[in-house]
Parts: structure tokens; sequence; C-alpha cells
């Protein structure tokens, strides 16, 4: 199986071969356009949607022969969406600043929806997309988090999940030596802030986890496109 998770940067109507071109079977797309507005699809084999922006939301594709048989919202977040597939279910996350609860922003959502909704997530499920955070800011004394991003691992380890990037590549979290994300776009400002967390039964030696390298998508996007390929 191969899981994708890209942030496109918007316009991913216009950008999908790219990512297509990696033949992942399942892809998580923040930033995405709602596929029912515009855009030309048939190249996957199903889709979901959310976000309160038809022009910015989070999207979740297939391909091959897996298709989604159920999906749930997260009320507490509008840009996370859980799915179930043939193939595997994800929580598909975008996790976003919040200026009216600044303790619940970016990795405060995904915490927080952890708490609230234990029952989308088990040993053989898969959380991937754009966290927005690394752990290197984890201490916030001017503006505290309910949880972060070391406490979010903590709950995904709890459950058997382990970051399929960390644990190939055997980078400890805050020292990643792959960017997923360049500030502006510019190449010396690079951070590490998009995960996949996948079942542990899942890594083994063979699997592999590969970030984009910055001169062949920056042109696309501000964010590297996070590819793991593990066992079925």
């Amino acid at each position: 199986m191969r899981l994708a998770t890209w942030n496109c940067n918007q316009a991913f109507r216009r950008k999908q071969r790219e990512l297509l071109d990696l033949e992942p079977d399942i892809a998580v797309v923040p930033e995405c356009e709602h596929p029912a507005e515009k855009g030309d699809w048939s190249a996957w084999t199903d889709w979901r949607w959310t976000g309160d922006d038809p022009h910015k939301g989070l999207s979740v594709f297939t391909q091959g022969d897996i298709t989604v048989s159920d999906t749930t919202a997260i009320a507490e977040a509008d840009h996370f969406l859980h799915i179930e597939t043939d193939a595997v279910d994800v929580l598909a996350v975008w996790a976003m600043n919040d200026r009216d609860n600044p303790r619940q922003r970016y990795i405060g959502q995904l915490h927080t929806a952890l708490e609230t909704h234990p029952e989308l997530v088990d040993e053989d499920t898969v959380v991937a997309g754009d966290f927005n955070w690394n752990v290197m800011w984890d201490e916030s004394p001017d503006s505290p988090l309910c949880g972060d991003l070391s406490d979010v691992r903590a709950a995904l380890n709890e459950n058997g999940l382990r970051s399929a990037y960390h644990a190939v590549r055997g980078d400890e979290l805050g020292e990643e030596a792959a960017a997923t994300f360049h500030m502006h776009k510019k190449e010396d400002r690079p951070y590490h802030i998009d995960y996949a967390f996948v079942p542990g039964h899942r890594i083994e030696q063979e699997t592999e986890v590969t970030v984009g390298r910055y001169d062949d998508w920056i042109d696309a996007s501000d964010h590297m496109p996070l590819l793991v390929e593990t066992d079925p």
C-alpha cells in the first residue's frame, strides 16, 4: 500500500498529475478545492472532501480498487476527516490555527480530536496529513496548548501507531533531516510538519518513506509530499 500526504497549496485540479505520478493508493490532500465544484477527477477511483471554503478544504483520494465505504466528519475541527476503506481506515488531518481558542490551535486540534473521539483510532488506523507543527514548538509559554505533539505521539503510540518517517529514517522528533515544508517557499527555512502515523505491524524492513525534493516540488507548493509504502 502506498500512502501519500501533500498539502497542495490550492488548485489541486491543476497539480494532481504530479501526485498521481507517485502512484499512491490513498492520498491525503490539504488545501484542495471541493472536487464536486470544479476539476476532472476521473484519474482517481473515489474521493471525500470536508471544509468550509470550496476553494480550500481537505480531500482524501483513492486509486485502484480502493473505495470509501464510510465517512465521519469531526465536529471540533472542520478539516479533519475519518474515512473507512476496504484497505485501511484513515484519519486525515489538516490542523489549523484557532484564534478564538489559541490553546486548541494546530496540533492542539488533533490532541482534542483524539481525546474526544477515541473510537476513530485503533491499531489498524492511519493518521496522516499536515499537522502544522514540530516538536520544537511544543513549549509555548506565551500561549500554551491543550496538548502538544509529544502528547499526540504518545496517544498514537498507545494505539500501536508509529510515525513512518521516524521509524524508518531513525530521526528523532524535531531533528528531521528532510523538510516537508519551506516557509514562504524559501529553501533556507525548512520544517518537518507533515506526518503519517501508521500501524506498527505494517512497518517492516522493506517499508519505504520518501519526502519530495525541494527543487522538484517548490513550484507547485510550499509543502513536499510524504510518501509511505508499507505491506498491505
